[in-house]
């Protein structure tokens, strides 16, 4: 015995007007379908759940498109339902003693013979039985059901395998999936029938019912036993899987009607029908009684047990038209129910999605708010004061380990003319050294003089230069740190999202680029002069303003006389006590009680060569026609004296004080190339600060910049979100009319 589906036989106007509805409901879920496969197109950028949610789409499409009718038969154990759906198909088929533990949904299929399908959740490998090579034991899934119980015994046929699958608990709780496939007339005929477990199963069966009900089944036959009709388990169960759409799509089957005495039956099914009713909240519930124990004995050639199970083998035929006009009419809506369900969770993913966005958004923007820079102008004058003392601790640097040079210079050339001017026999003799040879000694080591102490000076600032770009480039990474917690990761968006750290480095590359740098900077001071020319130069200039020798003795130079200085010159800091600008002064008490000795590690100039050594050749001397050498010439001419002590003495004094001259303007010089490279190097680190300040107030306004146009994409999909809604409400309005019409058509459902 089995349900006869799909139109057949003659059909009454009512019918064929039923028909057209369902066609023109069709047409219209396709164009549902289209429209949700659109909106997920535009909305979905993350391609994963764009993939999941097509794939639900395409499952209802193949829904309309398919024209079985797919049968889910729910209760709780000790219920009946095996013996149900065994009454159903007309012959034995599943073991009626399945276990509590079975958490897998059964679909029974037609197919050209006996077969299973089977996937276990330890693997989800998919085995099929039989194989057409293999059985037992020795098939595939007869070795994975020694795996997981090595002492079973493994049947050959395929019925047996069923009964362990579902009645065994060593397999049933490692069930994903089983489908069972048989050529039972029923079955051909179009019928899908989806056994759940039972509702009080020991583990979730919730979600496998729900999921069943809203992706695949038409009609739902809840099974419930004359013995204890409507349990508040079975209803409490059925309230958490079913949602009110769902539970209009079920009808109810009381089973075992045949241990019902015949008065008692219109009562019990009126008491479950208003128990159903109220617990539930329907308004228009199907309740009919079965006796599937009869039906099957009937369907395989047993005796039937009295009158009661004759009385309801011969009801099972009504039942069954029941459940076929149900299935006929609940089809399209429930094609229908899944579609808006789709579309339903479709507007709440995205509308979630757009939520969390907007959240993550805003705490993007709080966390840029509390990690940039508040005052960053303040920032930067600090990071510049601070490179600016370190700038100045190198100048200190520097002056202690030159400051002392014009002084060492001083002796050892003092020791050269005094040396010179002791070797002079006669006065021509002491006017030819005071004429050519002074001024080539005092020339001799200038150059040197002046290249050892700009390397020195460069050196000390450079240093410190690099110690101040390093603090302040230490400040800015740590900022840019924190700005590179904003950065945020791709989720469910297309949105391109631009970090501090990728904008901070493409800023500094270019910044790099462009500016000199230290080393750069290094080789530019070296290369600079002075106001006054090159360290060690401008000794001509010194004197060729000077007045000729005049003064108490004649040729010698005033004592007091300042030394000379450029027009616009800056006046310079006094010098160390004891170095007196007057020959002869309170420190002249020899050659070692002046200069103090150089700091440790200070340059050091090498003595000059003692009489008997050759000098360092620095090339021919110039012979200027003014300055030193017409200045000395003068101081020979004047010397008129035939005693030679007379001439040394004179010579010397008039030597020592042109020398004197000559080491206070080195000393000054080199006082004014300390100065000048410290001014480089502070303005060099203030730039260094002024670029980095200006890239990070840069990639600051990039990253606000980024957000905005976050926020305005947010928007749009927002906006697209919002039309979707409401077409979707304008489709939902559409289907409901629909499946009213269709529920309504032919009559009311009981």
């Amino acid at each position: 015995m089995g349900i006869t589906h799909g139109p057949g036989g003659n059909r009454s106007e009512a019918a064929r007007e039923e028909r057209r509805d369902t066609i023109e409901a069709l047409t219209e879920v396709s164009d549902h379908l289209d429209f949700a496969l659109r909106l997920v197109r535009r909305i979905v950028a993350d391609q994963a759940r764009l993939g999941q949610l097509t794939t639900r789409i395409h499952a209802v499409e193949e829904r309309l498109h398919d024209d079985r009718y797919y049968l889910a038969v729910i209760g709780e154990f000790s219920a009946g339902k095996s013996t149900f759906i065994n009454a159903l198909l007309g012959q034995d088929l599943l073991p009626t003693s399945a276990l509590r533990t079975t958490a897998a949904a059964t679909r029974i299929t037609h197919g050209p013979e006996f077969a299973l399908e089977v996937r276990f959740r330890l693997d989800g490998i998919r085995y099929q039985y039989p194989t057409g090579r293999a059985a037992g034991p020795h098939s595939p899934l007869g070795r994975m059901l020694l795996h997981l119980a090595p002492d079973a015994t493994v049947p050959d046929d395929t019925a047996g395998i069923l009964s362990l699958l579902t009645a065994d608990e060593r397999f049933a709780p490692h069930l994903s999936y089983l489908e069972v496939r048989h050529p039972a007339a029923p079955l051909r005929d179009g019928l899908v029938i989806i056994d759940t477990p039972g509702t009080n199963a020991e583990v979730g069966h919730t979600d496998i019912t729900s999921e069943v009900m809203r992706t695949e089944a038409d009609l739902a036959a809840v099974l419930t036993p004359s013995a204890s009709p409507a349990s508040t388990s079975l209803t409490a169960f059925l309230t958490d899987a079913l949602d009110p759409g769902l539970l209009r799509r079920c009808i109810f089957l009381v089973t075992k009607m045949d241990h019902v005495e015949d008065d008692e039956h219109d009562d019990l099914l009126g008491h479950v029908r208003k128990r159903f009713a109220r617990l539930l909240g329907l308004d228009d519930v199907v309740v009919q009684g079965v006796a599937a124990d009869a039906v099957l004995r009937r369907a395989t050639g047993r005796e039937l047990l009295g009158p009661e199970q004759e009385y309801w083998a011969d009801m099972f035929p009504a039942t069954l038209e029941t459940l076929r006009d149900q299935m006929q009419r609940q089809r399209i809506i429930a094609v229908s129910d899944h579609l808006l369900r789709l579309m339903e969770d479709v507007l709440t993913e995205l509308g979630g999605e757009l939520e969390d966005a907007q959240r993550r958004l805003a705490a993007e923007e709080a966390e840029l708010d509390a990690n940039r820079i508040p005052n960053l102008a303040a920032f930067g004058e600090r990071h510049a004061a601070r490179g600016a003392l370190l700038v100045d601790a190198g100048a200190e640097n520097a002056r202690r380990a030159v400051g002392a040079m014009a002084a060492q210079w001083q002796q050892y050339t003092r020791r050269s003319i005094d040396t010179a001017i002791d070797t002079a026999v006669t006065p021509d003799d002491m006017r030819r050294v005071i004429r050519a040879d002074v001024p080539d000694l005092i020339r001799r080591d200038l150059p040197r003089i002046g290249d050892v102490v700009q390397k020195a000076v460069t050196s000390a600032l450079a240093d410190s230069a690099r110690e101040a770009e390093g603090a302040v480039e230490a400040a800015f990474e740590a900022e840019y740190a924190k700005l590179d917690q904003t950065a945020v990761v791709q989720i469910r968006t297309n949105v391109t999202i631009v970090s501090g750290t990728v904008l901070a480095s493409n800023a500094l590359r270019a910044y790099e680029s462009n500016v000199s740098g230290v080393t750069q900077q290094i080789r530019a001071v070296r290369g600079q002069a002075t106001r006054s020319g090159p360290i060690g130069s401008g000794v001509d200039q010194w004197f060729a303003s000077m007045p000729p020798p005049t003064g108490p003795r004649r040729g010698s130079v005033p004592p007091n006389m300042p030394p000379p200085r450029l027009p616009g010159s800056a006046p310079y800091p006094a010098y160390p006590s004891g170095h007196s600008p007057q020959y002869g002064g309170p420190n002249s008490g020899g050659i070692h009680s002046y200069p103090p000795p150089p700091p440790p590690g200070a340059p050091s100039i090498p003595p000059p060569p003692m009489p008997g050594q050759s000098a360092p050749n620095y090339g021919p001397p110039p012979q200027p026609r003014s300055g030193l050498g017409a200045f000395a010439a003068r101081i020979a001419d004047s010397m008129s004296s035939t005693d030679m002590n007379a001439l040394r003495n004179h010579a010397r004094a008039e030597m020592h004080q042109t020398l004197q001259t000559v080491a206070d303007g080195l000393a000054r010089q080199i006082d004014e190339a300390i100065l000048s490279a410290t001014e480089h190097y502070a303005a060099t680190v203030r730039e260094h600060v002024e670029q980095y300040r200006a890239t990070y107030a840069h990639t600051v306004d990039e990253l606000v910049t980024e957000y905005e146009r976050r926020e305005g994409i947010l928007t749009a999909r927002r906006n697209l979100l919002h039309d979707a809604t409401r077409q979707t409400e304008q489709r939902r309005a559409t289907i409901t009319r629909q499946r009213e019409r269709l529920t309504t058509r032919g009559g009311s459902r009981t």
